[in-house]
């Protein structure tokens, strides 16, 4: 049975966490895309945190960030009463779905955050067996929280373990807070330094691999994580559009975006994806598998498989490799459809390998003009009436730094005019024209 709250009915899911610039044997936090539907509060930290990032980057080019002095102060267990205290009321606010106290306790959540956590805690049963681990923070009256948790869910009888990092820090009247909303670069390259130090790395590999473990050995949990996922992005996405005044035109393309595809063919998605760190390529998906090489920083992969657990397969030196998933961004996605019949699959694949020659050679150009609209076309992706996947921002140009045009939510229906070998897609939204990730689109 599912949890019953009248707050808020269904809605949706995420990105990347400010700290995901470690190792795959580094990290601090569980595999994002799936705590995202089992832990509540890693989906806050990964959001809050990556927005954090963003701002950081923007702000390091006009004013110089303060540096602080990294020591190798010990980790210490349940050492602070008062961030346990406040711990443990993040956790039952996160597991009821309290909108109100999680504002009050997290700095730094927007709107869509906020509706996650709600529509997230639906699936919680409750959070228990809470380890605080701290070190000292950048600033004075501040902490780095890892804080081990499990939770228990409902419709199934174990409960799965967690770790997640908390930023504290003391408000001007003395009273702690968890801080989203880091804008100093200074304060994030801190975090990042003391979160590869040994302790930090060899808790994070325990959880990691009893998570792990978990997740694997158990199909009938990994399937529950991938339903909550989903039921978690719908509910966000519904939720979403309730709060907006729903356009003609917005129902007349939800009406037409229930398109299939054609019996006797079938869609191929290939997606490129890009290395944002340097982490380990191995040679199965487990952080205990054998090392096969290391990436290097914006390193492409042909992704063949994103696995539920938290990892890609991926082609390297003509065989199969693993990575972890939350280091890599999407770089492009083509989709094609393919006749099942002899002779169409062999034009197909032929007309596929040019495509991918075509796209290959494009990159390097489009990645100089990639906020131009003379990006390179790729010939073979899909347009017309598509459904945007996750709220994303729709842009004026093709970049992050281009002004936002305004926010389209997940579930609603937009029109394609273009893809481009640069990762974007020029789309029609609301009578006006702009730019997406291509990444962000599906059939």
């Amino acid at each position: 049975m599912r949890k019953k709250k009248n707050s808020v009915t269904n809605w949706r899911n995420e990105k990347k966490d400010i700290f995901a610039i470690l190792g795959d044997n580094k990290k601090f936090l569980m595999p994002a895309i799936l705590v995202i539907a089992v832990v509540i509060t890693v989906v806050i930290a990964v959001s809050a945190n990556h927005r954090a990032t963003e701002i950081a980057a923007n702000t390091a080019a006009e004013a110089e960030s303060t540096t602080f002095e990294v020591t190798e102060a010990a980790m210490e267990e349940n050492a602070h009463p008062e961030v346990n205290a406040l711990v443990e009321k993040y956790y039952e606010a996160s597991a009821a779905g309290d909108a109100d106290t999680l504002k009050e306790l997290y700095k730094g959540l927007d709107e869509t955050e906020i509706l996650k956590a709600v529509a997230t805690s639906e699936y919680i049963e409750k959070i228990d067996n809470i380890t605080v681990y701290t070190k000292p923070g950048p600033v004075e009256g501040s902490y780095v929280a890892y804080v081990y948790n499990e939770v228990k869910l409902f419709d199934y009888e174990g409960k799965v373990p967690g770790l997640e990092t908390l930023y504290i820090c003391t408000d001007e009247n003395g009273n702690l807070y968890i801080n989203g909303d880091i804008a100093d670069a200074g304060e994030l390259d801190y975090i990042k330094q003391i979160s590869v130090q040994a302790d930090v790395i060899d808790l994070n590999n325990k959880v990691a691999s009893s998570y792990n473990e978990m997740v694997s050995g158990d199909e009938a949990l990994a399937e529950l994580l991938t339903k909550m996922r989903s039921g978690v992005q719908v509910s966000v996405g519904e939720a979403l559009a309730t709060s907006e005044a729903t356009t003609p035109e917005d129902n007349a393309t939800e009406e037409t975006s229930e398109e299939e595809t054609e019996p006797g063919k079938t869609t191929i998605t290939t997606r490129i994806i890009k290395a944002t760190d340097v982490i380990n390529i191995r040679s199965s998906d487990s952080e205990t598998a054998d090392i096969l090489d290391k990436t290097t920083q914006g390193q492409e992969f042909k992704e063949l498989e994103a696995l539920a657990n938290g990892w890609s397969k991926v082609e390297y030196k003509g065989k199969e490799a693993y990575v972890k998933t939350e280091f890599f961004e999407v770089v492009s996605e083509e989709t094609t459809v393919v006749d099942n019949s002899e002779e169409s699959t062999e034009e197909a694949d032929n007309s596929s390998a040019a495509s991918e020659a075509s796209s290959a050679d494009s990159s390097a150009a489009a990645s100089s003009s990639a906020s131009t609209e003379t990006s390179t076309k790729v010939s073979s992706a899909k347009t017309g009436k598509m459904t945007v996947t996750d709220s994303v921002k729709f842009r004026k140009g093709q970049s992050t730094d281009s002004e936002a045009i305004t926010t389209i939510y997940a579930g609603s229906t937009v029109n394609v005019i273009e893809q481009y070998a640069s990762g974007w897609a020029k789309i029609e939204y609301n009578n006006k024209t702009g730019y997406i990730k291509s990444e962000f689109l599906k059939d």
